[in-house]
């Protein structure tokens, strides 16, 4: 299922497509009198809708709807070449080339430099926890009252932007889940202190999702984590879920002499945590052995790293409350050097295919229950860059990218392309 709901009606301001020059940064069309919080969405009424023509800039407004959702901030279509946004602090923007993001950041350490920490995707949609930002959602995005078949130029990729307030730009993103099948995806906020000491307290709140009707995040809640309260003090900064089924967090507090840091595990996050010892916490969210994946994924990431050499990889899914780790041996322990980053889809809409980027060299396509398997080239990143982590929302593939020099980050976005063949509409 998406994550957002269906049927909804939007109203862009700009459409990104391949080999256009570089627009200035498009905004949503929204009321003057729209006022958000960080804590609620806002009650919002509009007038009627009509699609106005091409002003001869590239871009389809729209004019607002009833009871219409938040409006993306850009239309991508994407083709053969790709579109490339870098993470600044007013959102994605479109830049010309990946070389123009060359020493365009300063280095940051990883937990205070704006970049896509985390991904999860949905059943067709991808969103991405953006660190010091809020959520970045792509989904596949249609016109208004017109037909897709007949008319390629009304319909795209939706990029939108749930923009987070001041206390996103103070915290990490530690944790991107979605706690139930049907819910939307939750984001972990915590206080970092492996690089520099900081003098605030730990964030509150520290969850946050994102609506459909809301432009910025909703502070959200979780019973087993709720139970450490920032105002006692207590930080949270590690979620996830392991093989074994439990849900692991790892709570930590100040203390006069040091800092009590604690494990926990619980089958259910509206449930309590159930204390560990660090050793079992460790064991828990190790890589999983290939054999734990659904059958056609252990399939196809078989057939990957035989032909790519490499052991271990990092995969979302529509099926996974979080992403997952699989190892190729039967151990489940990590054989070394950076994982293949990949994209399953199980088969809740269509055959089960998977997408996996190697480290270095061409991407693969998979189809379950064949043996074809079908290479195309990732676009070049200039040197010191690498891509972290990819996706397909509709037709089109995504990944993001980094600027890494040791610890630290400097430009950071992400990339759409449509490879020739690639998930044909």
């Amino acid at each position: 299922m998406a994550f957002l709901s269906d049927g909804l009606q939007y109203q862009p301001k700009c459409v990104y497509t391949e080999g256009m020059s570089r627009f200035c940064f498009c905004l949503a069309v929204f009321a003057s009198a729209f006022l958000f919080s960080c804590t609620r969405p806002a009650e919002r009424e509009h007038a009627d809708a009509g699609l106005v023509p091409d002003n001869g800039t590239g871009a389809i407004e729209l004019r607002p709807t009833p009871a219409q959702a938040v409006a993306p901030v850009a239309v991508l279509q994407a083709g053969e070449f790709p579109l490339w946004f870098q993470f600044t602090e007013e959102g994605p923007t479109l830049i010309e080339t990946i070389e123009a993001a060359r020493y365009s950041a300063a280095l940051i350490h990883w937990p205070h430099a704006p970049h896509a920490r985390f991904m999860l995707a949905g059943e067709g949609d991808i969103v991405m926890a953006v660190n010091r930002d809020g959520f970045i959602r792509l989904s596949p995005w249609q016109a208004p009252g017109t037909n897709s078949a007949a008319d390629s130029g009304t319909r795209g990729i939706g990029l939108y932007r749930i923009a987070g307030c001041e206390l996103w730009r103070q915290y990490t993103v530690g944790a991107f889940v979605r706690p139930e099948p049907d819910a939307n995806p939750v984001a972990l906020l915590y206080r970092n202190e492996w690089f520099v000491y900081q003098d605030i307290p730990p964030p509150s709140p520290r969850l946050w999702t994102l609506d459909a009707r809301s432009a910025v995040p909703i502070a959200g809640s979780l019973p087993a984590l709720d139970a450490f309260a920032p105002e006692d003090g207590w930080d949270l900064n590690f979620l996830r879920r392991g093989g074994s089924g439990y849900w692991y967090f790892r709570a930590s507090r100040r203390a006069a002499a040091n800092q009590d840091l604690l494990m926990f595990r619980t089958e259910r996050l509206d449930g309590e945590g159930q204390r560990i010892l660090m050793g079992q916490f460790q064991n828990a969210v190790r890589p999983e052995p290939l054999s734990a994946a659904p059958p056609a994924l252990m399939e196809m990431l078989a057939a990957v790293f035989s032909q790519t050499g490499a052991g271990l990889a990092d995969v979302i899914s529509p099926e996974f409350p979080d992403s997952r780790s699989f190892a190729a041996n039967t151990a489940g322990v990590e054989t070394g050097g950076p994982p293949v980053r990949a994209f399953f889809s199980g088969g809740l809409s269509g055959e089960a295919f998977l997408v996996a980027a190697p480290p270095e060299g061409d991407a693969l396509y998979l189809e379950a229950g064949t043996f074809n398997v079908r290479r195309f080239p990732m676009p070049a990143l200039p040197e010191g860059f690498v891509y972290t982590g990819i996706g397909v929302a509709g037709d089109t593939l995504f990944a993001t990218w980094e600027e890494q020099v040791g610890f630290s980050i400097g430009a950071a976005g992400f990339m759409a392309l449509r490879p020739p063949g690639f998930r044909e509409r």
